[in-house]
């Protein structure tokens, strides 16, 4: 059921106010600083809107209200009371003391990246909650698109014109092998070096044609042994011996969570490298907080390069 349209206006409640505490339309006026007839027509339309009289006009001695108008009088103080809250509430919210940001992340990003930044953000800024979705990169641009995200952590793939995107890593690939690989013990790996071998793909929207489309240069892509949408899966297969995989976000470290390792080789070839960064609406005017948090995220992303 839709809510009844209201036919009164805030301004008119104030009038109300106003006038009910001094039972003058001249002194409301002088106080309000507009004209004796606006005042007059402003509350006549509200009892006009609600259907009630508010006030007796005496006409030598001013006004005096009704038992319905006293009535009123307290609700519409309490009515202005909370659009002045709502107001200071969002004043607060768009100068960084509160509110919430709707965060997303791509979903092969989102376990070594988000919640690290979300927990240094909230150490800082208490009265800060965060919404999130960690979703592949077709979600995140709608999200942006329609609003309902505030912000992204993604790459730099598919971003139309309407998407601003502050660059903030770029990330080459490398390789992932078993410690027991014939080439777990170079100091780099070809491209060729793997094309014979198990491939055990990260199997997402864009990391899986971008993993595979380096092999181009070498004269053919790899079919894979295994797949899974799982970056810690992935991992997991390659510690175990079932193959190599590439991937491109730092790790932290090379051991996964069956207490297996691998080894991590960068590449002899030139490959091309993808970039992280900040994936904004350019038609929607960010929110200070949602603007401390892209200020942040770039400050702490770079200082830990810079690491």
């Amino acid at each position: 059921m839709e809510p009844a349209q209201l036919r009164y206006s805030l301004r008119q409640l104030r009038y109300f106010v106003v006038t009910a505490e001094v039972l003058s339309f001249t002194a409301a006026a002088k106080l309000l600083h507009i004209s004796q007839p606006s005042i007059s027509t402003a509350l006549a339309d509200l009892e006009v809107s609600f259907g009630i009289q508010l006030f007796i006009r005496h006409h030598a001695s001013g006004l005096s209200l009704t038992q319905a108008g006293r009535e009123m009088l307290g609700r519409a103080r309490d009515l202005l009371k909370n659009a002045e809250d709502l107001q200071t509430a969002a004043k607060e919210m768009d100068g960084g003391m509160s509110g919430a940001i709707t965060l997303g992340c791509l979903v092969s990003l989102a376990p070594p990246l988000m919640p690290a930044m979300m927990s240094r953000f909230i150490a800082g800024h208490a009265g800060i909650a965060f919404r999130t979705l960690e979703a592949h990169q077709e979600d995140l641009l709608r999200g942006l698109h329609d609003g309902s995200l505030d912000i992204a952590l993604t790459y730099n793939l598919d971003l139309t014109d309407d998407i601003a995107f502050t660059p903030l890593l770029s990330l080459p690939p490398y390789v992932i092998l078993p410690k027991t690989h014939r080439l777990a013990r170079a100091r780099t790996v070809a491209l060729a070096d793997l094309r014979d071998e198990p491939y055990v793909m990260l199997d997402l929207p864009h990391s899986r044609e971008y993993f595979a489309g380096l092999f181009d240069a070498v004269g053919g892509r790899p079919i894979a042994a295994f797949k899974s949408s799982q970056p810690e899966v992935v991992r997991g297969m390659v510690a175990n011996g079932l193959g190599y995989s590439i991937l491109n976000f730092p790790l932290k470290s090379s051991r996964t969570v069956d207490g297996q390792d691998f080894v991590i080789k960068q590449f002899r070839d030139e490959v091309n490298a993808t970039t992280l960064g900040i994936a904004q609406s350019r038609s929607m005017k960010p929110r200070q907080v949602v603007q401390h948090f892209a200020a942040f995220c770039e400050a702490e992303i770079k200082r830990e390069r810079v690491g």
